[in-house]
Parts: C-alpha cells; structure tokens; sequence
C-alpha cells in the first residue's frame, strides 16, 4: 500500500488518550488512537480529527496529524451546529483523505458517510457495541429520531467492520448489510507475570460509570466476601450517579474506589490483580477483557460472552445469574491453580488473536479492497 495514502480517523473524544488528560473517554477512544499511531508507524498518512480543543488547532503526535475542529464544551451534538459544522467541513476539506474511519454511535457518522459521497471519498464504519447495529439504527418512533443521521451513515458506508461474529449476525437482521470482522487490537506487553498465590487476592473492576454497568453488583460482591479486596477503577460520565456509588463504596471496608487512572498506568493495576469482574449487560467487545487477559487475569462475566470465547477457550467463567457468580467467585479464588491455568490460557489467547499485525493486517485488507473499488469506479 502506498505510504502517500491519506487515512482520516475521526474521534470526537481520542484526544484525551493521546495526551493521557481525560477521564471521560472509552473503547472506542482508544482503539480508534492505537490504530492511528499504529497506521502511522506502517508508513500511512494519518489525520486524526477531535473536538476538544481550540477552533481549527493542529498539532503532531507519534507520527498522527491531529486537527481539533473546535472545542465542544458541552460534550453534545454540537457539531450539528451551522458553525461547527462549517469549520468541520473546512477541516475535512484541508485534510482531503482517501478514506474516512468513524466508530461507534453518534449522528457524526451520516455527516461523514454523507461527505465522503459527495467527495467521492470512501468511508469506513465501525461497530463499538451490539446496540451499534440494532436499536441505535431504529427510527420506528419519535424517541428515535435521533438515530437518522446515524442509520445514513451506518448504511452508506463503503465497508462496516463488526467486532464479533454475533454483531455480524445482528447487522445483516437489522438492515440486511455484510459486515467484516477485525477484532480489537491489544498492545500486548513483554512483562513476566508471577502467578498470583490467595494470600494476596484482589478483585478488579473497570469501567465508566454508568447505569448500564450495573456496579451495583460488585459493591455487594464485596460485602459478601470481606475476606478479599476489592478495586474498583472508574470513569465518571454521570455525575449524580458517580458520587452516589462512590458514598456507597467508601462505607465497605475492604472495598478501594480508587477512580479514574490513565490508561498508561492502568496496567499497573492489572498487574496486582488477581480477577476482573464484568457486570454490563450490553457490551461490544470490552477492552476490559483484553487489558485483564494481556496481564494473565482470568474474566468473571455476568450476562455477557463476546461469541461464546470465555466458554471455548477457558478465559474465565461466563454467569447468567448472581448465585453462579457468587459461587463461581468463590471457586476461582480458592482454587490458586485453577485461576493461573486459566490466566495462562487467557494471556495466550490475546497473543494470537488481538496481536498488532493480525488486527493492522485486516485493516490494510480492506483499505486494498477500497481502493480496487475505488480504480474500476474511476475506469468506468
């Protein structure tokens, strides 16, 4: 592929994992910048455009080319404001890029599915969670008005990637698309673990804190067992909600809220761990499990197994009710060695299937793909 190639990422929000400043940031944050840093360093020529900082702003880091459209204060659909939507587009122009990459839910993704046709550019999609290809697509009531730039978008991109089999699946039902799967990248890190003895237990759980995360059930996790320590490792996106949760975790004794961490040094805490605990029902592919499985640390799941790998491939143990995971809780951290067996197998797994060459050699697939698509359409 061509190192001239112009590749557009567009994040509203990645900025904050570059600088390691923000705190309200997720996934697809932080997928959407280790693939720019990533693309850079195989000789592509990467933009990447936020909303976070001054108006028409540049700047460079690790190689990505980084344009900061304008400052959305208030973290909304600003950009569907006229003037924001001016200096976008005047952004979008300076960059002129081959191809145009968004991920997840917003109505950001019919304005750049929108642009690219008119440009004659190609857009890449990117799913970030199962709502992404189901009810985020629905504009059946006026609740769901909403989603109609975000439907455009979805279904007039050039190619839509799934992160799982399952999304795949929900994608052709929802709207009768082919979606492609590449699984999220996971930079794995080259230190030895020490297997983890019960003298020194600690459950894990990470996450932005938001309703849908259901943290409610890992505070009782840890009245159940005094006996362990619990961290809990936190994003605060609804206010109200973060310092409700926070007053109930601070009167458990063996429970340590320690909020938010920079992604740099969250691994650190991986590290002294011994079991993450997942407690969302509606997921994608979390990076929880690839940051928690990268460090050796088997994966306590309720309600949620990304196409059944936690089962096949022994990564931890996937629940459907509070009674299986208060047993099976107690099970793993009793049991040394079956806990490290599965850790091993957990750390061996992302090796292989979320390594950075398997995940940027699917990626250059499909920018060969486009572009095929794009030469025969300029033929004609």
């Amino acid at each position: 592929m061509s190192s001239k190639l112009k590749i557009c990422i567009l994040s509203e929000f990645g900025y904050s994992i570059f600088t390691g400043s923000g705190e309200i940031v997720g996934g697809s944050e932080l997928q959407m910048s280790l693939l720019a840093k990533n693309l850079a360093k195989r000789q592509y020529n990467v933009f990447f455009v936020t909303f976070e900082k001054s108006n028409l702003s540049s700047e460079l880091i690790d190689d990505v080319k980084i344009h900061h459209a304008f400052y959305n204060k208030k973290r909304g659909y600003t950009f569907l404001l006229p003037q924001n939507l001016y200096k976008l587009m005047k952004v979008l122009n300076k960059i002129n890029a081959d191809i145009y990459i968004k991920k997840g839910y917003s109505p950001l993704t019919g304005i750049i599915a929108f642009y690219a046709l008119l440009k004659n550019k190609k857009f890449l999609f990117i799913a970030s969670s199962d709502k992404n290809v189901t009810s985020n697509l629905d504009i059946s009531t006026p609740y769901n008005l909403k989603n109609i730039f975000y439907r455009y978008g979805v279904k007039n991109s050039s190619i839509i990637v799934c992160q799982t089999n399952h999304q795949k699946n929900l994608l052709k039902q929802k709207i009768g698309r082919d979606g492609r799967i590449i699984k999220n990248l996971y930079l794995q890190s080259e230190k030895i673990l020490k297997q983890r003895k019960s003298s020194n237990l600690k459950i894990l759980w990470v996450g932005r804190l938001t309703k849908g995360k259901r943290v409610e059930i890992f505070l009782k996790l840890a009245k159940i067992f005094p006996n362990y320590n619990f961290w809990m490792i936190v994003a605060g996106i609804e206010l109200e909600y973060f310092n409700r949760i926070k007053e109930a975790a601070d009167k458990i004794k063996n429970l340590e809220f320690i909020g938010f961490v920079e992604h740099n040094k969250i691994d650190e805490f991986y590290r002294m761990s011994s079991l993450l605990v997942h407690t969302s029902a509606f997921e994608g592919f979390p990076n929880t499990f690839l940051e928690a499985w990268g460090n050796s640390i088997p994966v306590i799941s309720f309600g949620f197994d990304p196409d059944e790998i936690i089962c096949k491939h022994g990564l931890g143990i996937h629940v459907e009710n509070l009674d299986d995971l208060f047993e099976n809780i107690d099970i793993l951290l009793k049991n040394d060695h079956l806990r490290n067996k599965m850790g091993a197998q957990s750390r061996k797994y992302v090796e292989k299937e979320h390594n950075l060459d398997r995940i940027l050699d699917g990626y250059e697939k499909l920018f060969n793909e486009i572009q095929l698509i794009k030469n025969k359409e300029y033929q004609k």
